[in-house]
């Protein structure tokens, strides 16, 4: 059994590596962190510039949890790189195992042949503001937008299914739990919470225009609309399509972390 974690590295004093000690700490018991017997690895997935210094991070990790007498789990990281061969996995762990099973997806391995240079792997979450230190202005800026278009996308679903008339209650974390596939039910980051109200405010503002003016009402955790008749629900999906994607983002990003607009 193989828990994988998707993260940017971190340092050993950073909030993040907090998250590491309990996962290698519950994991060193699998049949009580996943409810089944067998051998459970903490794995982050981080870009394959990274697995050296990632490694590096949880070996100290390790080394302090073990002098405290907790039993650890194995540890790893699966590295990933892009080139004109397509996408690339590379897997290390930080010791041997002598189990086929594991021993067999160890190394590096092309996971998708010929997929050309511009190809990208897939972020289930794909911006965390806990690891946005770590990324670069470029890859924020893309990540972020692809947060907030996935959040606008689980709205427009919501929206289109609604019985009309009525006032639609859309809850920030039903939205998010879409747009990570359910990840975010685990996200344990002190930011996640400025994160949802931050969306769910920017989505309000969004809706409250033109002629649902007064119709919508935005909280910290949901916004409420009142769908009249069809011709509203019309109105409010074609403002969360049409909507400026990359300015939200911009909008929309944690007060710890600074957006510059693409030139």
């Amino acid at each position: 059994m193989v828990i994988e974690c998707k993260a940017s590295s971190f340092s050993s004093s950073s909030s993040t590596a907090g998250q590491a000690r309990k996962l290698l700490i519950a994991c060193a018991d699998s049949d009580s962190a996943v409810g089944v017997e067998g051998e459970a690895f903490v794995i982050y997935v981080i870009p394959s510039e990274d697995s050296q210094l990632q490694m590096q991070t949880l070996a100290e990790l390790t080394t302090e949890l073990n002098s405290e007498e907790f039993d650890t789990a194995p540890y790893g990281t699966l590295g990933l790189q892009v080139d004109d061969d397509g996408l690339w996995a590379n897997l290390w762990l930080n010791d041997e195992s002598d189990k086929e099973h594991v021993a067999g997806v160890v190394g590096r391995i092309l996971v998708v042949p010929q997929s050309g240079g511009d190809s990208r792997p897939l972020y289930f979450i794909p911006y965390d503001p806990a690891a946005a230190d770590n990324q670069s202005p470029e890859e924020l800026r893309r990540c972020h937008k692809l947060l907030v278009e996935r959040f606008y996308v689980g709205a427009v679903q919501e929206i289109g299914t609604a019985d009309v008339p009525d006032c639609l209650v859309i809850r920030a974390d039903d939205l998010l739990r879409k747009a990570t596939y359910g990840i975010s039910d685990k996200w344990v980051a002190r930011e996640l919470s400025t994160l949802k109200a931050r969306l769910i405010q920017g989505m309000g503002k969004v809706l409250n225009k033109k002629s649902l003016k007064g119709k919508v009402e935005a909280t910290s955790s949901r916004v409420e609309i009142r769908l009249g008749s069809e011709d509203d629900r019309q109105a409010a999906i074609d403002l969360l399509l049409k909507a400026n994607m990359e300015q939200l983002a911009i909008n929309n990003a944690s007060p710890q972390t600074e957006i510059e607009a693409p030139k």
